[in-house]
């Protein structure tokens, strides 16, 4: 299952540093998460902005979700939102999702400055 999640963030990681459109570089990532990972059914980004979390991209419809990742998106140290992804399947994630969505989620990160 993991095989496809790398393939994923390496179109991904490819969009982060080749665009320097934060709005276009989120969209690209949560459809590239839901279109090459069968498994992933949902992906959003959130941001914190003051006191409020926005969502500020989506892919797919978030009906009948059974699994759910959260990854901080952090800034120079400070969390300034949230990659999520969901799966209608029970217990679908592994070691391996979590270890690439968590570099996913760092490189967004660092394109916030």
């Amino acid at each position: 299952m993991t095989i496809s999640t790398d393939l994923a963030s390496i179109h991904i990681l490819s969009s982060v540093y080749q665009s320097n459109n934060i709005s276009e570089t989120f969209s690209k990532t949560v459809n590239t998460l839901c279109e090459k990972v069968d498994y992933i059914n949902w992906a959003g980004i959130y941001l914190h902005e003051n006191e409020e979390t926005r969502l500020h991209a989506f892919a797919d419809d978030g009906e009948n979700m059974q699994s759910q990742l959260a990854f901080p998106i952090k800034n120079r140290n400070k969390e300034i939102g949230v990659l999520v992804v969901k799966s209608k399947q029970w217990i679908v994630f592994d070691v391996t999702d979590v270890s690439t969505l968590e570099t996913v989620a760092s490189e967004l990160g660092d394109l916030c400055t």
